[in-house]
């Protein structure tokens, strides 16, 4: 009977240790994840308040109003949300967390969140998405658009790889728009449009973008159709209710701590303008010939990760301040022709690999070469191409570029000839695909072409202009798109190459004559 007893009362100890075993590591991970969240929001400030445009006094003037919440329930109910409605257990905990940040992160992040608010509620709005959406960017990432996230999602919305590139954005190892905050925008979006037509609820889809569809569609077969989203909330990563409790503490934190931009500040201080580039560039060439720091162009172009505009085959972008885009214009010549070797040479991956055999001549192409692991492929270069630009493709660096093909001055590679590049076994296949996938763009594109044209609303612009009175202008020495746009009233440098089909601004000649449509 004693024995007996003495065994209950082990068991019943040995039953309570293991429950608050369980209890204690339950905690324990999910304030793991807090702290992680928390750490990541940190850095993310941290690498916030060193952008460029922190040091432009010109950049968004205004006046901070900061005021402390006391009962954050109430405040929450008083946004009168359409979405995740239900106050979170830890709402409260990442609320204190942003009002315990020092005064000049809070700064930086009103002042940055209120430059991109009225970008947001546009974009929703026009998607037919909740305005409310518009607190997720910051909670995710403090409005830091160069943060990288898990599973290498990037930008303000944390976009994936697939995400990005499915809805229109270029994701390469030279450019991603993920990092442009207008472009990531419009295309989280479309992303949260589409999961709502999955999911019909914005909810969900909100869940969805940030866990994957597939998880969300197991939660609802677990749980039964019929299940709420805070039941299915529950069954997700708890990684996801930490980010819903940062979403909602951000909009209470936002909506009492306000930024005023001074009035009648315009976007003409703000905004950019854009210049089309239609030849390789590096943000040094302009630098160096219009005297712009570089630091405000990686600022005003995020997407171009090297500060390298590639020739891809395609007419790219570049952001530069509204007052420099005449002198762009006027001074491309300049700067195309700023033009060292050392801008294009991006670091890859050191390779490792024995001397070449019959190596006695400069100019002899290295013979018999094998690298164990390694697989070589044939190259052919195009007009237009660097070793930079290669090796970044393919993943190599130029260095090994050189030894492979004995190549002593790069800027001397001709279109025509081939390279020998070594990559990897297993990624043999992907890179002789890539060179077959970019042949075949290639073709698709001449094929198409007259069909677009056809169907093109340049056309239907053109049709408009047969009613407006137009003239011949011949160009004389000197003279270029801008200062000839000068001379007739409306007139833009971009539309007189329009009008004449030109694609490059310093190819017009002397004599020439020129089509301008005079506006009335």
């Amino acid at each position: 009977m004693h024995l007996n007893l003495r065994y209950s009362y082990t068991y019943i100890i040995f039953s309570i240790v293991c429950l608050l075993s369980f209890s204690f590591v339950g905690n324990s991970q999910n304030d793991t994840i807090v702290i992680s969240f928390k750490d990541q929001f940190r850095k993310n400030s941290n690498e916030l308040g060193a952008l460029y445009c922190w040091s432009d006094i010109n950049f968004y003037p205004g006046i901070f109003q900061f005021k402390k919440v006391e009962k954050i329930r109430d405040e929450f109910e008083n946004l009168n949300f359409s979405i995740f409605t239900d106050l979170s257990s830890q709402t409260e905990e990442y609320y204190l967390f942003l009002e315990g940040l020092d005064l000049k992160e809070k700064q930086n992040l009103i002042r940055f969140y209120s430059f991109y608010e009225n970008l947001f509620e546009t974009t929703f709005k026009e998607s037919g998405l909740p305005q409310e959406l518009k607190y997720l960017a910051p909670a995710l990432t403090a409005m830091n658009g160069l943060a990288n996230g898990e599973k290498e999602k990037a930008g303000v919305w944390q976009l994936s790889h697939f995400q990005a590139v499915l809805n229109g954005l270029t994701v390469s190892k030279i450019i991603d728009e993920r990092l442009n905050i207008s472009r990531s925008t419009q295309a989280f979006a479309e992303v949260l449009k589409q999961n709502y037509q999955s999911f019909k609820s914005t909810e969900l889809a909100v869940f969805a973008y940030m866990c994957g569809n597939t998880k969300v569609k197991n939660g609802i077969s677990a749980l039964g159709g019929e299940a709420s989203s805070i039941q299915i909330l529950n069954s997700l990563p708890y990684s996801i209710k930490n980010k819903i409790a940062a979403f909602q503490a951000m909009a209470i934190f936002l909506n009492s701590n306000l930024f005023k931009p001074e009035v009648n500040i315009l976007a003409k201080n703000m905004i950019p303008d854009t210049v089309k580039v239609h030849e390789q560039l590096h943000f040094q060439q302009i630098t160096e010939v219009l005297d712009i720091p570089l630091k405000q162009l990686q600022f005003l172009n995020p997407e171009y990760k090297y500060s390298l505009v590639p020739v891809n085959g395609k007419v790219h972008r570049v952001a530069v301040p509204r007052e420099a885009w005449d002198d762009f214009v006027l001074f491309q010549d300049s700067i195309y022709s700023a033009f060292d070797s050392s801008y294009f040479q991006i670091t890859a991956q050191k390779i490792e690999y024995p001397p070449a055999p019959n190596r006695q001549y400069l100019g002899e192409p290295v013979k018999d070469l094998e690298i164990e692991g390694k697989t070589k492929i044939k190259y052919r270069i195009k007009t237009g191409d660097v070793l930079g630009i290669i090796a970044e493709e393919y993943d190599v660096r130029v260095a090994d570029l050189k030894y492979w093909n004995n190549i002593s001055n790069e800027r001397k590679i001709q279109a025509g000839k081939t390279l020998d590049i070594f990559v990897d076994d297993d990624k043999a296949d992907y890179y002789v695909n890539l060179g077959n996938i970019k042949k075949n763009k290639k073709r698709e594109t001449k094929v198409s072409m007259p069909e677009q044209l056809r169907q093109s609303s340049t056309l239907d612009i053109f049709e408009e202009l047969k009613a407006v009175p137009k003239i011949e202008h011949i160009v004389k020495s000197g003279e270029s798109p801008f200062t000839i746009a000068k001379k007739y009233s409306g007139v833009t440098p971009d539309e007189i190459l329009e009008w004449n089909n030109i694609s490059d601004a310093r190819k017009i000649q002397i004599g020439q004559k020129l089509i301008i449509y005079i506006k009335q």
